[in-house]
């Protein structure tokens, strides 16, 4: 039974996020009023989109004597306002906001439910992602400027509070300016002001099939737990796309880092109607041993340590036979290229697979998937199968149920030894249906079932606006 305590922490945190998803309704209010006021007349018309989702989870871990449980709400808010009329300005707006109900984890004792969420001193706590304001052709040759937090300026998943620009050079010619604080939203000791980064991309388009980018991203990380004070990085990348014509495309891009050769990866897509066939080829080779780096360029390295050069190979070929049938077939390798250096989060494997599909069979929104898998490792075999059957109700629009089983050799848990949960069974059911327009709710339920047992329970809602 829940304590009062754990009754006014799940209240308190519901109304938090029902505050937030009020506030909306009076946004798409005044956007839809814009229209007829002062505004449109001069030309400044207001448009506003985005949505609002809120989501319980509960979860558990079994051992052989010990039940963990685990309950937490999740928020996420996105708004995209535009000015269509004459397109001058926009602003974008995307954050997250968590409650851990259940309070702390001690670091002291073994808790195989323990995440980011735990590390804090605060039991509700929110991430900034997007916040800025974007000024559309402001000078001649200029496309575009960008005030505020960004993410993704260029290829790279960088946060920052400062300024972009997007400039037109020349014919076939763009160049990117950005720089500020980088923003490291999960850094340990992290003080905000006390990191950098600045980077510039040049893009080029030779012929209108072809396009050449060139970035260069320099970052300075501040770390007050290391014996480095500060970590300095530079990386240059070149990135290749051509199209050999509509349906076939093709990438590659190098990326150099502090004087060294980082990583290459290739990516091909093919489509032939005639054939109702797909092939996506996908290939990565890591050059050098992964230290510790910037947080931008090492983001997860202080729980997976170091990562071995390794490269994978990722085939995939889809064919339909009609409107109701088709095949999958693919093969993914990875191999490091030094066997010594394996660890638990750098293995050698190979996963083959065949992929049946029944489509609208027997009647129509139903659908079943069946795979056969066979993994290989250390010189071991493994055979799997798996099953999905989903069902599409065609008098709702997008609602749907799904249930399911599937099999993974390796499933990465950073909080359990020795990292790495291997066999696992995951049997999954989910849904999603839409209460109105706007207005949806969706659940899901895992078990996935290996040395240790694991359960988690999703219940949300989205509105769209």
């Amino acid at each position: 039974m829940k304590s009062s305590h754990d009754i006014y922490r799940i209240v308190r945190s519901s109304l938090l996020l029902n505050v937030l998803f009020v506030v909306l309704l009076p946004c798409r209010l005044f956007a839809d009023s814009v229209a007829g006021s002062d505004l449109t007349s001069s030309g400044r018309d207001l448009s506003i989109n985005g949505y609002f989702s809120a989501k319980y989870v509960y979860r558990t871990a079994e051992t052989n004597d010990t039940r963990f449980t685990d309950q937490d709400i999740f928020g996420e808010l996105r708004i995209d306002a535009t000015t269509p009329k004459d397109n001058k300005y926009e602003f974008h707006f995307f954050g997250t906001l968590r409650d851990d109900l259940d309070g702390q984890s001690s670091g002291a004792t073994f808790d195989p439910l323990k995440d980011i969420g735990n590390t804090y001193q605060s039991h509700a706590h929110g991430y900034l992602y997007e916040a800025h304001l974007d000024i559309n052709n402001p000078f001649p040759h200029v496309a575009q400027v960008r005030l505020g937090r960004q993410s993704g300026t260029r290829d790279e998943p960088v946060f920052f509070d400062g300024a972009a620009a997007d400039i037109n050079a020349a014919s076939k010619l763009n160049l990117t300016l950005y720089g500020g604080v980088a923003v490291h939203l999960y850094e340990i000791g992290y003080h905000w002001g006390d990191d950098a980064l600045a980077g510039a991309g040049l893009d080029y388009s030779p012929v209108r099939s072809t396009k050449i980018s060139l970035d260069y991203l320099s970052v300075s990380d501040a770390r007050s737990y290391s014996p480095v004070t500060t970590e300095r990085d530079q990386m240059t990348s070149l990135k290749i796309w051509q199209s050999f014509s509509d349906l076939t495309k093709a990438s590659v891009k190098y990326r150099y880092l502090n004087s060294e050769p980082r990583d290459l990866s290739l990516r091909a897509l093919s489509s032939f109607p005639e054939a109702d066939t797909e092939v996506n080829i996908n290939y990565f080779r890591q050059f050098r041993v992964q230290n510790e780096l910037t947080n931008e360029l090492a983001l997860y390295y202080d729980i997976l340590g170091q990562s071995s050069p390794y490269q994978s190979y990722d085939v995939k070929a889809r064919k339909l036979f009609g409107s109701h049938y088709a095949v999958d077939i693919g093969y993914f390798k990875r191999a490091l290229l030094d066997d010594d250096q394996k660890s638990a989060f750098d293995q050698d494997y190979n996963r083959a697979f065949l992929l049946f599909e029944l489509i609208d069979l027997p009647m129509d929104g139903l659908s079943f998937t069946l795979i056969a898998e066979r993994w290989k490792t250390t010189g071991r075999d493994y055979y799997s199968a798996g099953l999905d059957m989903g069902y599409a109700f065609k008098s709702v629009k997008n609602a749907r149920i799904s249930a399911g089983t599937y099999y993974s050799l390796y499933k990465y848990d950073y909080y359990i030894e020795p990292g790495v949960r291997q066999n696992v069974r995951t049997y999954y059911v989910n849904g999603r249906y839409p209460l109105g327009r706007s207005l949806s709710i969706n659940g899901s339920y895992e078990y996935e079932h290996s040395l240790e047992n694991y359960q988690t329970l999703k219940l949300g809602m989205r509105y769209d606006f």
